[in-house]
């Protein structure tokens, strides 16, 4: 039984390592303040909507009111065959805006990369914003300090923050504090410039990037993917990748409130990382997944006295840097509510990405 133990602490060494280089990463990586007076950049937004009623007037309301000249703002409004009221209510809002905008309207469904690309034909503006459809910011300098950063470090592909709105109760908890902890890996691994996760839904690059690496063509037959298949493409072509490390450019996304539901969110997005050869990507799903399974493990030999020390002293250090993690990522997006939940997610979790891990290979994605 002492072979078991070896591995088991092994692999959380392998797993401390790995968030310990992300954390560095992370805390290295200048936080970025947008200086108002700047020059602002003509930007194009692209934001695809299916059947999202209940959120698009947020989402757009917090774009057009943004503190930006509304002439330099071109707005893509991408309806993919909604059933509801969402194309209604979103030509509502943008014919009172202001800006420069334009409806597409499918007629049968397509997806988010057929339905950017097309769009891509109507883009008038260098910088692109890609945002979904149930996003909104909080600051009314987002844009602004997008238009800066990209001006100050001439990106080709900026990765931008995500966050859960705020809510309560556990399974919000479990979500917001993964997400905290993808945030940290993400701009860690830019920071080494080994960027390896991004997110479609506050996702920025310049329309020369994507017609230099021919958009979504390597991949356009998988179903997700728009953003980390679209990451390496642009690594491939050296791209000046950069993550934008500011509250200002947070973009708030909803929770979701049953957990077939975050089951399913979490094997859709499983099924792109198949898909994708990055072995940095890989490399951290197989030790994360074996971490919490050991974790699980030790859980279960907790009953059997030979083993106990052992165990207690896995489970208890495997906590304490997932603990230390979310407190470090608690300085970036800030909501001191998580706080409370800390301990029970720090526990929980382990049992939550096994389920997760288990079913993105059992379990076919369902799409909207």
């Amino acid at each position: 039984m002492i072979e078991f133990f070896y591995i088991v602490f092994g692999i959380l060494i392998l797993y401390f390592l790995l968030l310990a280089w992300s954390a560095l990463g992370f805390t290295f990586t200048r936080t970025f303040k947008a200086k108002t007076k700047n020059l602002q950049v003509p930007i194009s937004i692209i934001i695809c909507a299916r059947n999202e009623e209940k959120n698009i007037d947020l989402c757009l309301n917090t774009l057009i009111n943004q503190k930006y000249v509304l002439h330099k703002i071109q707005l893509i409004f991408i309806n993919d065959a909604s059933s509801d009221s969402t194309v209604q209510r979103a030509e509502r809002i943008l014919k009172k805006s202001g800006v420069n905008y334009k409806v597409i309207s499918n007629p049968v469904q397509k997806g988010k990369k057929q339905s950017i690309t097309y769009a891509m034909h109507f883009v008038s503006n260098e910088l692109i914003l890609v945002r979904d459809a149930d996003t909104f910011t909080i600051s009314s300098h987002y844009l602004q300090t997008l238009s800066d950063f990209y001006q100050q470090y001439m990106c080709d592909l900026i990765i931008a923050p995500i966050a859960i709105a705020t809510n309560h109760g556990l399974l919000w908890s479990l979500q917001a504090m993964e997400n905290n902890i993808l945030a940290v890996i993400t701009a860690g691994s830019a920071y080494f410039k080994k960027p390896f996760l991004c997110n479609g839904a506050n996702l920025i690059f310049t329309k020369s990037l994507f017609e230099k690496v021919g958009g979504y063509a390597s991949h356009i037959n998988i179903a997700s993917g728009d953003d980390v298949f679209f990451l390496e493409d642009a690594k491939r072509v050296h791209a000046n990748i950069h993550y934008l490390k500011s509250t200002d450019a947070i973009v708030y996304t909803y929770p979701l409130f049953s957990f077939s539901s975050v089951l399913n969110q979490k094997v859709r997005w499983s099924s792109k990382f198949k898909q994708n050869t990055n072995t940095l990507n890989r490399g951290f799903a197989i030790v994360v997944f074996l971490s919490n399974f050991s974790w699980l493990m030790c859980l279960g030999l907790l009953s059997f006295p030979p083993f106990r020390l052992n165990c207690m002293l896995f489970i208890s250090l495997k906590v304490i840097i997932d603990i230390l993690l979310l407190f470090l990522s608690f300085g970036f997006i800030k909501n001191k509510r998580l706080l409370w939940y800390s301990l029970p997610v720090a526990f929980i979790y382990p049992l939550y990405a096994f389920v997760v891990g288990i079913s993105s290979f059992s379990v076919k994605p369902k799409w909207k």
